[in-house]
Order: C-alpha cells, then structure tokens, then sequence
C-alpha cells in the first residue's frame, strides 16, 4: 500500500474501505468462516445454487463477483456445475487468494481486481454470474445490477446467495447481544484473563485500524422484495428469491460471538463438531418445519435468481 490503513480510513470513502479492510482479512478468511474446499463445503454451496437453479443445468463460463477466497463459485466447480472459471473482487488480496486456492485445488481461475459498479468485461461473456455475501458491501446497487446484466449473454443466469435480509439481521443483532452478554457474565465469574481473548494482540497499527472497519463495510440489508425489484429494473426477469436459515441462523451467529470472544483452549476440543452437527439438525428443522410456517422476510439469508431475456 502507498499509504497507511490509519490514512484510508480517515480520508478516503467507502470503496478504499473495503479495500482496506477486505485486503487484511484475505489472510484469515478461510478460519474466520470455517470456509473449506471439502465434501462440506461444496455441498453446501451446491445446496444453495441449486436453491435457485434445480433444472442441473451446467454453465460454461462463469464470473463471481466479489468472489472473496473463492468459496461459492470453486466449490460449485468442484461440484461440476462450471466449466470456465473467473473472478473479481475489490480486494487484490481476495482476488489472489482465490486464485491460489483454485490452484491448489486443480482448478484454473481468471482472477481481476475490479469493481462490481464497472466490470473489465466485454458484453455477453458469462452464461452465469453468481455472487455470495457481496452485494449488501456495494455502495451504488443500481450500477452494479446494470453491469451484472451487462456481462451476461441472453439467456444467462443470476444467482446472488448469501444476503441477509431485513427483519433476520435484526433478529441475529440480538442474538449476538445476549451471547456477549453470556460471555462477559462467565468471564465475569471466572476471570477475565482466563476467558476473554484479545482480539487486538499481535496485530499492528495498520492491521488494528482494518480490523476496525469491520462495522463499516456492511452496508445493506433487505427485505426479499428489494432485492426482486433491483434486478427487474435492471432488465431482467423469471426473477424470484428464496429464503432460508432460522434457528439455524441464531446458533450460528451466537457461536461465532462466543468463538470470537474466548481464549483458545476455553471452548472444549469437541465443541466445533458439536456445533456443526446441532447446526445441520436446526437447518434441516428451518428447511422442513419453520419454513412451512414462517413468514419468508423472517429467515436470515436470502438468494436472488433472474435470467437475461432471450
């Protein structure tokens, strides 16, 4: 960098915040998430395509946009739904990043720094774009939505996963409120020092100053209907979205709080595959009872699909 994170951070605006921030996170990524290139983690992005798309169609050459590490569109490769594979992300060091992971899976990646709002690609390159957790970082939706269309040929397919909607943040903010609550009470009773970890050590001024942005770079929420109503302005149409993850959701989000907020060794060894498994069984509960009966704005993460007109 030319300059300093401290320096982005107090002059410069949302995009180089997100530069920032999403450069330093590259390195950790993976861990922070549980992100893997494994059976689970290629099931779990198949699942969610196929949410959206479950004629089994196969896609020849396909973009992410704001691809991160790679873990949406190199797990569906994996999964054989892609053929070609390309990617973008703001960040050079997640564009990197997502190239070496795809090397290292056998898997040749395209990698370019860009912006969503103005993609390096010609018109009609794509006959699938797809997009995890990115779209709710963009600052000006409609550009990007116009550029998605842009790139993709007639007849090319839209999936965007992973954004949360409007009424399933607010429920997850106090779900992670109560369980810093919880921590602080134990750590209260048992000692600081023997369960707070710092999140702050071994890092240094400029690393601090990204970590904080965090806050920062999330910059949307929706409700379903929003997102439906920015692709069809945007010209395109068989436009629907899907929700998913409640109780699910909750867990999540408390034990990731309580992960971030602990000492190592605190948690007991078994505990990550405890709460993997008592994930899985309350996303299967949310997808076979709770959505049966739910209202759909409610559910945590929602996925979009929208096709180009022939």
């Amino acid at each position: 960098m030319n300059r300093s994170v401290a320096e982005v951070t107090g002059v410069a605006g949302v995009k180089a915040q997100q530069v920032a921030y999403h450069d330093w996170e590259s390195g950790h990524y993976d861990h922070k998430w549980s992100i893997s290139f494994d059976q689970r983690c290629i099931d779990y992005a198949y699942g969610r395509f196929r949410k959206a798309v479950p004629d089994g169609r196969r896609f020849d050459r396909a973009l992410e946009v704001g691809c991160g590490t790679g873990f949406f569109l190199l797990n569906l490769a994996q999964a054989g739904v892609v053929g070609a594979v390309h990617c973008t992300d703001i960040s050079k060091g997640m564009v990197d990043t997502c190239v070496a992971n795809g090397a290292r899976l056998g898997i040749d990646v395209h990698g370019r720094v860009a912006d969503v709002e103005s993609l390096p690609h010609d018109d009609d390159s794509f006959d699938l774009v797809v997009g995890h957790a990115v779209v709710h970082h963009l600052p000006d939706l409609p550009a990007a939505f116009a550029q998605l269309r842009r790139v993709l040929e007639p007849g090319g397919r839209l999936v965007i996963a992973g954004e949360p909607t409007r009424a399933g943040d607010r429920i997850a903010a106090q779900v992670k409120r109560a369980a810093r609550i919880g921590v602080k009470l134990a750590a209260a009773a048992a000692g600081p020092k023997r369960i707070l970890a710092d999140p702050t050590a071994g890092l240094h001024t400029d690393e601090r100053h990204a970590a904080a942005l965090e806050a920062e770079v999330d910059l949307h929420i929706f409700d379903p209907a929003d997102l439906e109503a920015l692709a069809i302005s945007a010209g395109f149409t068989d436009v629907s979205t899907v929700t998913e993850e409640l109780t699910a959701n909750w867990f999540g989000w408390a034990t990731r709080t309580v992960e971030a907020m602990v000492r190592p060794g605190v948690l007991p060894d078994g505990y990550p595959w405890f709460a993997y498994r008592t994930w899985q069984r309350l996303f299967a509960f949310d997808e076979m009872v709770a959505q049966r009966f739910v209202p759909k704005g409610v559910f945590y993460n929602c996925i979009l699909t929208a096709t180009v007109p022939e």
